[in-house]
């Protein structure tokens, strides 16, 4: 994914209003902060949901039989792997090309479920798309949804499993 989206930001850059792959500017180390707060945040509120709703404790469970037990380092390269190539892919190439509201609908279309007990997937994937694009926007780096992405699913991934695993 992380390829494709390279070639495409090269394949089309010159027509962005921003170099997507440019480097965090002088605010690096507030946009940073407000990162960690809002990775902080949607892993509060995803954990809140997790308590309450009982299709998320079965998405868990599935999550779980498709990885099977995977360590907290194997959850930090699939969260920072899919962070990467996600946000270069939707964020770096396609917000460039149709908007925020459109590459967020988008995002949330390739997060539909293999299963009905899953469908807050999607909307969540949607509502997070909207938050990723915001953070690049105000941020102008791709850096903090990268970091953004990478720490909701580092957190969310770990507890789902973790409480799938706890019965």
């Amino acid at each position: 994914m992380a390829v494709v989206g390279l070639g495409l930001i090269e394949w089309r850059k010159e027509s962005f209003a921003t170099d997507p792959l440019a480097l965090p500017g002088e605010n690096w180390f507030f946009a940073l902060l407000v990162t960690a707060w809002l990775v902080a945040i949607v892993h509060l509120l995803s954990r809140l949901a997790h308590a309450k709703l009982r299709s998320l404790q079965h998405g868990g469970r599935d999550l779980q039989r498709i990885l099977g037990n995977v360590t907290t380092g194997q959850i930090a390269v699939i969260a920072l792997m899919s962070g990467i190539g996600e946000e270069i892919l939707f964020r770096g190439w396609l917000y460039h090309e149709t908007g925020l509201w459109a590459s967020s609908i988008i995002f949330g279309l390739v997060h539909v479920p293999p299963n009905r007990k899953w469908l807050y997937w999607p909307i969540f994937a949607t509502a997070m798309g909207i938050a990723f694009g915001w953070i690049y926007d105000w941020s102008g780096s791709l850096l903090f949804p990268i970091l953004l992405h990478a720490g909701i699913n580092f957190l969310n991934l770990r507890t789902l499993l973790k409480k799938a695993s706890q019965g």
